[in-house]
C-alpha cells in the first residue's frame, strides 16, 4: 500500500530505475514507486522524462505541479486503468436530478456538521448554530445552507475581519490544503473510471474536476482545523514547512463509516461508495467523513 508523500523543494531530476523512482539532486535518492501515493513538484527547475510520467500513472501516483506563487495548479490523472470504464460513465451520466439534489444534501449536511466540530475543537462560539444549519438542509440545498454556515464559520474561526478573498498567509494555506485534497479525490474518481468534469452539484463547463469540488466539502475543514491551530492572522510567510505538514494531512484520521482510516483511504472509501450508489440509485451508501482532532493515523 502507498504510504509517501514526497515534496521536492529545490531542484532535481526525477526518472525511473527498476521501479524505483530516482530524485537526482546534490545525491541521487531511490524510493520504490509501489510506496509513493503522491509527488508535488514545488521547484520550477524540476526536469522529469515521459516515461517517468507514464509510470507514475500507470502505478496511480497522483503528480502534482506548483506554479510561481507556489500553490499546485496541475495534477496528473491516470487514464485507463479502470477495466469498465464505459460501464461507470453510462451509471454517471444516468444519474437523476433527484438523485443528484438528494446526495448534495447529504455532503452539505455532512460539511456543515463537520465545521462545528471544527468550531468546537478550537472552543469557538456558534457551534449549536451550525448544528441548526446542518439539519435544515433540504435536497439540493436550495435554502443555500452551505453560504449561511459559510458566512458563520469562517469569521468566528478566524475572526469577525476574516474573507476568503483576502491575500494573506491563512488563505493560502487554505488554498494549498484545498487543491491537494482536491486532486487526490480527483485521482480516485479516475481510478473508478468516472469523469471527473461531471458533478453532481458543480457544473461549470470550465471546470475539469466538477465531482471532485463535489466530494472535498466535507473534507475541507481538515484543512481549516490545521490551518487555525497552525497559521496565525499576523503571519509574514506561507514556509516550505508548513507545505510539508499540510502534506501530511493525508495520513491523518478521518472517521468514516464507524472506521478509523487516513484521510487518503477515507477519500478512497467516499469514491467507491459514490460508484454503488450509482448502481442502486440510492444515496444510503454514500461515505462520508467525520471530522477527528488531527493525529496522524497508526497502522497495527
Amino acid at each position: 500500500m502507498a504510504f509517501r508523500n514526497i515534496y521536492i523543494e529545490n531542484p532535481a531530476r526525477l526518472s525511473i530505475k527498476n521501479r524505483q523512482l530516482v530524485i537526482s539532486q546534490e545525491s541521487d535518492y531511490t524510493i520504490p514507486v509501489s510506496d509513493i501515493q503522491s509527488i508535488v513538484i514545488d521547484n520550477l527547475q524540476t526536469t522529469l522524462t515521459a516515461p517517468t510520467i507514464s509510470f507514475l500513472a500507470e502505478n496511480q501516483v497522483a503528480l502534482y505541479t506548483c506554479n510561481r506563487q507556489h500553490l499546485p495548479c496541475a495534477v496528473l490523472m491516470p487514464l485507463g486503468n479502470h477495466s469498465r470504464k464505459l460501464q461507470a460513465l453510462t451509471l454517471q451520466m444516468e444519474t437523476t436530478k433527484r438523485f443528484k439534489n438528494r446526495m448534495w444534501q447529504k455532503i452539505i449536511k455532512q460539511k456543515v456538521l463537520n465545521q462545528a466540530q471544527c468550531l468546537e475543537f478550537n472552543e469557538r462560539g456558534k457551534v449549536a448554530e451550525l448544528k441548526n444549519i446542518a439539519n435544515s438542509v433540504i435536497e439540493g440545498d436550495l435554502t443555500y445552507c452551505e453560504s449561511q454556515a459559510a458566512l458563520i464559520y469562517f469569521r468566528e474561526l478566524f475572526g469577525a475581519g476574516f474573507s476568503r478573498r483576502e491575500d494573506n498567509v491563512q488563505n493560502a494555506a487554505l488554498n494549498y490544503g484545498y487543491a491537494i485534497i482536491r486532486g487526490i479525490i480527483a485521482r480516485d474518481i479516475c481510478a473508478y473510471g468516472f469523469e471527473p468534469a461531471l458533478g453532481i452539484f458543480h457544473r461549470n463547463e470550465l471546470n475539469a474536476f466538477n465531482l471532485a469540488d463535489d466530494f472535498i466539502e466535507p473534507y475541507r475543514p481538515y484543512v481549516d482545523l490545521w490551518v487555525s491551530q497552525n497559521i496565525s492572522e499576523d503571519e509574514r510567510y506561507f514556509l516550505p514547512e508548513h507545505k510539508r505538514e499540510i502534506i501530511s494531512l493525508l495520513f491523518t484520521e478521518v472517521s468514516i463509516n464507524n472506521e478509523i482510516q487516513t484521510l487518503t483511504n477515507a477519500v478512497r472509501k467516499t469514491v467507491a461508495s459514490f460508484s454503488s450508489c450509482c448502481r442502486t440509485n440510492s444515496i444510503r451508501a454514500l461515505k462520508l467523513p467525520q471530522l477527528l482532532a488531527l493525529k496522524a493515523h497508526e497502522y497495527e
